[in-house]
């Protein structure tokens, strides 16, 4: 009988490992060289013995503060002496154990050498504590909650919050957090392109933004058939061949015009012929689809779904699974104004919207990952273009042209507008408006139309490969002055697609 009552005592206590706490505290007091690396990765909630917990918190607050030596502030030194000092300071050495106590773990090991070991048997005891407490949360949730979705919902955040190692509320000190933003700005300065965010492809776009980073909300807005649908797929190519995994939802194309487009903008083959059927170049052109669809298939890490009435829920419990199966870099959303909220109350379609981006930064928040979500412009934006041109002055987007919701230019991180205007004489200029970016500058980068392939590019672009923008390639051609062989030469950056080709991008 005795035997079965500690068996059950030992099932119900909590996972923990004393003694590696103890070994871990005595790294952080013996070895200087990994006190911040220790004190950044770990919390005092982490710890399972109350004074553990204690004698740890002090650790962080003598780390956070700084001493006068001769001219200069220096950072504090965790030490045997400071934390004492600290906490008989404070009222809290005799709650820890005494001095006694401090002087025991200060000499618990014989060696500093696996503090990563111990740092990660605390950080496994202290997950494992926190998935009980949760698993009792989503019970009570479950009975509780009006709809299998709600419960279903508030148990994938949970859990997947918990699995990303992210905090489940609740205010917390910044003063915690300054040991690890050191230690990050110290790696960005060793290793710039470390903290590089995802290139898209367009050159100067990404040394503007350095990248798309983990919690931005991209808006990416045009009027319809200007060609937004066309951007956004070819930064999903450039990302999905740097190795990163992409999710597209489209609530306007098809998959199989996802991947028609992608085939076209990777094999050069116009898209137009790739619909007919009625390839030009015969078993050349259809090598070059093989060659593209063997990439595709081989080295990028694509997913797409084209349910039209996808809710912002089911967007992000589909991505919570994809980022703990197979990771994710990357989401993009064609388009925004498509989305409904699953039909929960709102105060008309514009408040729905902005519960819509809402949502939409939220989840990015949640992932670390950027999402691009392409937007709809009001017509007038289109009307004072017109007007513009015929006034001679500018008739460029701006934030509030945004379509049904000005909360979407409060959400998002950065706002991108596509401008397409002509001379008048038959020659088109696009350019990519960075209108809003958060951390950084803006600025108007110029863009080309390779319409046959459905692909936008920089001049960077078209100097790499030979090509000549709009109608200075066309008259260096009738001269006889061809550019170099490429096989992108033929190209012609002017060519508007039909309507059949360019759907409603």
């Amino acid at each position: 009988m005795p035997a079965k009552k500690e068996q059950v005592a030992a099932t119900l206590t909590m996972p923990n490992s004393v003694e590696a706490e103890q070994s871990v505290l005595c790294c952080i007091l013996r070895d200087e060289a990994y006190q911040a690396e220790i004190i950044a990765a770990l919390k005092p909630e982490d710890f399972y013995q109350n004074n553990h917990s204690v004698i740890f918190e002090a650790m962080q607050k003598i780390n956070a503060e700084t001493h006068r030596s001769g001219d200069e502030n220096r950072a504090n030194t965790v030490n045997i002496a400071s934390v004492i000092d600290y906490l008989r300071r404070n009222g809290q050495l005799a709650q820890v154990g005494d001095i006694d106590y401090i002087a025991r773990l200060n000499d618990f090991l014989p060696s500093t050498a696996n503090f990563d070991e111990y740092v990660a048997i605390v950080i496994r005891a202290s997950k494992m504590r926190q998935l009980i407490r949760i698993c009792s949360e989503v019970t009570q949730k479950a009975r509780s909650a009006s709809t299998a979705e709600e419960a279903i919902t508030y148990a994938e955040t949970e859990i997947f919050k918990l699995s990303q190692g992210g905090a489940t509320g609740g205010l917390v000190s910044l003063a915690e957090e300054t040991s690890r933003t050191l230690l990050e700005i110290n790696e960005r300065f060793k290793n710039p392109g470390k903290f590089r965010g995802i290139q898209t492809g367009i050159k100067r776009l990404d040394r503007i933004t350095n990248g798309l980073h983990g919690g931005e909300l991209i808006v990416l807005a045009a009027r319809p058939g200007v060609g937004k649908s066309a951007l956004s797929m070819n930064i999903v190519e450039h990302v999905a061949k740097q190795g990163k995994t992409v999710a597209v939802f489209s609530l306007e194309m098809s998959k199989q015009q996802i991947i028609e487009r992608l085939l076209s903008a990777m094999s050069t083959v116009p898209l137009e012929f790739i619909k007919s059927g009625q390839l030009p170049g015969g078993a050349s052109d259809l090598s070059k689809l093989r060659v593209a669809q063997e990439t595709i298939c081989s080295s990028m890490r694509l997913y797409g779904n084209d349910y039209s009435s996808i809710t912002p829920p089911e967007i992000a419990s589909q991505c919570r699974r994809l980022k703990s199966q197979q990771g994710l870099d990357l989401i993009v959303i064609d388009y925004l104004q498509l989305m409904s909220n699953g039909g929960k109350r709102s105060d008309g379609r514009q408040q729905e919207v902005a519960d819509i981006s809402r949502a939409l930064k939220q989840l990015a928040m949640e992932l670390q990952v950027p999402i691009i979500a392409l937007s709809q412009l009001k017509r007038d934006a289109e009307t004072r273009n017109l007007k513009g041109k015929e006034g001679g002055g500018g008739g460029e987007p701006v934030l509030s042209d945004i379509r049904e919701s000005g909360a979407i230019e409060q959400d998002a991180d950065i706002v991108m507008f596509i401008h397409k205007e002509s001379d008048g004489g038959g020659n088109i200029k696009y350019s990519l408006i960075l209108a809003k970016h958060r951390n950084g500058e803006t600025g108007n980068i110029p863009i080309y139309w390779l319409g046959k392939i459905v692909r936008f590019v920089d001049e960077e672009y078209l100097m790499q490969h030979g090509i000549r923008a709009n109608a200075e390639q066309a008259t260096q051609q009738q001269q006889g002055d061809q550019p170099p062989q490429d096989e992108m030469d033929d190209i012609d950056p002017e060519y508007v697609p039909t309507d059949d080709t360019d759907d409603d991008d």
